[in-house]
């Protein structure tokens, strides 16, 4: 029973700004949460994909590369459609495929950057609201006549808490952030090199 009295003493004295950084901090969590669902579900089987439609289209079967792509559900499925079907001149169906990969790095980005803000402010919110429990942990040091060190201790420790709400705020963002960012990059390669080497492969075979 002690500690919930503390635990609710401590809220109460982080204030507006702690409760501004539990909020962000369920937020935040939803997000990751939601993202990485999304990430997995946008990309799950893609390797096997991705060299399933290389082996077919090496042996020159467009019917089949086109049927395999409508059949995957992933985002990729849209970049290897438009560089196996569309304007039949090279340049215009490359760029036709990097539309299609930027469409779906833009779904795959959605939000993502609010992470990055949050990794980045987060600690600085904590320390404010610091700054602020310290300022009122000496005001009430400079009212309490006679009051020794522990009223400033009670003070400063509970302001403390502020800093680290922000930090663990702001450490699961910043990881998240981090490696969405990553998948994303890693994702547009891997489209720059599929697409690249359809558009190779239906070249050649066209000036045979």
């Amino acid at each position: 029973m002690g500690f919930q009295v503390g635990f609710k003493e401590i809220i109460i004295s982080g204030g507006v700004t702690l409760c501004f950084l539990i909020l962000l901090s369920i937020y935040s969590i939803a997000l990751i949460w939601e993202r990485w669902r999304f990430y997995e579900r946008s990309t799950s089987g893609m390797a096997p994909f991705l060299a399933k439609i290389r082996t077919i289209i090496d042996k020159g079967d467009l019917t089949e590369a086109v049927t395999a792509s409508k059949a995957y559900k992933g985002l990729a499925s849209a970049v290897v459609m438009a560089s196996l079907v569309g304007p039949s001149n090279r340049d215009e169906r490359k760029r036709s495929a990097q539309r299609a990969t930027d469409r779906a790095i833009a779904q795959l980005q959605l939000r993502i950057s609010f992470l990055g803000t949050v990794a980045s402010v987060a600690p600085f919110i904590g320390l404010f609201g610091t700054v602020v429990g310290v300022m009122r942990a000496f005001k009430d040091l400079a009212s309490a006549a006679g009051a020794g060190p522990g009223v400033v201790a009670i003070g400063i420790s509970e302001a403390l808490v502020c800093t680290a709400t922000g930090l663990f705020v702001a450490i699961p963002a910043v990881v998240a952030y981090n490696h969405f960012n990553t998948r994303t990059q890693r994702f547009g390669e891997e489209m720059a090199w599929i697409s690249e080497e359809i558009l190779e492969s239906l070249s050649e075979k066209s000036h045979r």
